[in-house]
């Protein structure tokens, strides 16, 4: 899951607060075994089905990619390629190698003062996450920050974007083209996973890329659709309806919905005139701040359960509060005092660079 964009188009606050939900629901979904002793059971059936959310990020990644960084990257060549991966960079990068090096010393201090050796730890996955190759297909499972599958291949999908923006012209294409580049792939996802008798949207290191690359390519036909559907009030309720009944499809007749439903959902928030619910400042600040969220919570969880949870005995709903606290708070903390500045300093540093670079004169 990649963070809000870095260029300052102006931001469409539903889709950033949809996406602090989201996160949230991940976190819940890696939470509700701990959670399960003590909820009725349709709540841990909702917070089962958490990790759907990494597909709106995937398609909400493409979306918001082309929106605002399309024309950059079409009209740029390589500099404008180079450009365009380097503020990815900048913005995913430095809170993943953080929170991975938070892991390597956990690793590090069981074995200094545990009973885990040195060889049971999954270096070789380790030195992949480092340089973002963990879900590229190296590796039959994830280890460490395992919610960094996502990420990798997030960055897979940026390589490929200024190809997808020749072959997809989100700009350019027939609306009828661009609904059928959102249907027909979204209408893949599942088949592909019952042709691999993998359950849909488990096995990430074996169908994690193709997951991340299709519903990447939904977003930013999404974006097409998005920039040309008309502006009638009846647009966005009538998306968001179909959202709706693609998900009850899904739920009921495990019909190959999911993706489609978090598609129109994306279309229609982003429609939206006015979404006083979603544009509150708390739902915003909390997508906002949602990349934090989403990269540290596993760390977290690996700690609370570490100190505060037993084998065989429920965990009180206090302490379960006391994570929930917890990870907010290391969200806010990692977002404004680290994530946000490294960020600035990379880019400072780019700018800087480019500045420095020499203009070339042209050939006589």
């Amino acid at each position: 899951m990649a963070s809000a964009p870095d260029a300052p188009t102006p931001e469409l606050l539903p889709l950033t607060a949809i996406r602090g939900l989201a996160a949230w629901w991940v976190v819940l979904f890696h939470l509700r075994h701990l959670i399960a002793p003590s909820a009725p059971g349709w709540v841990i059936a909702v917070l089962a089905q958490g990790n759907l959310a990494v597909d709106l990020f995937f398609i909400l990644s493409g979306f918001v990619m082309a929106l605002n960084y399309g024309d950059r990257v079409a009209g740029g060549g390589w500099r404008g390629y180079g450009d365009f991966l380097f503020r990815r960079f900048a913005r995913i990068y430095p809170l993943h190698l953080l929170i991975l090096l938070g892991f390597a010393a956990y690793a590090l201090a069981a074995v200094r003062f545990g009973d885990a050796s040195i060889e049971t730890q999954n270096w070789g996955y380790f030195w992949e996450s480092v340089l973002l190759l963990q879900n590229w297909g190296f590796s039959s499972a994830t280890a460490w920050n395992v919610p960094a599958w996502s990420i990798s291949t997030e960055a897979f999908a940026y390589l490929l974007f200024p190809a997808l923006l020749v072959l997809l012209m989100p700009k350019l294409r027939p609306l009828w083209l661009l609904a059928g580049v959102v249907l027909l792939p979204g209408l893949s996802v599942q088949p592909f996973f019952w042709l691999l008798d993998y359950p849909f949207p488990n096995a990430v290191a074996q169908t994690g890329l193709f997951r991340c690359v299709v519903q990447f390519a939904m977003g930013m036909a999404l974006y097409g659709l998005w920039l040309r559907l008309p502006r009638q009030r009846w647009v966005p309720p009538l998306a968001i309806a179909a959202a709706a009944l693609l998900a009850l499809a899904f739920i009921f007749w495990n019909a190959p919905t999911a993706p489609l439903a978090w598609a129109a959902l994306i279309l229609g928030l982003a429609l939206l005139p006015r979404a006083r619910l979603l544009e509150a400042p708390g739902l915003v600040w909390l997508g906002r701040i949602s990349y934090a969220t989403y990269l540290s919570h596993y760390l977290l969880l690996t700690l609370f359960k570490f100190f505060l949870v037993t084998a065989g005995e429920a965990v009180s709903p206090a302490r379960l509060a006391l994570y929930l606290i917890a990870v907010l708070a290391a969200s806010a903390v990692l977002y404004h005092g680290f994530e946000r500045p490294a960020q600035a300093w990379l880019l400072g540093w780019w700018k800087r660079r480019a500045r420095q670079r020499p203009v070339l004169a042209p050939a006589e």
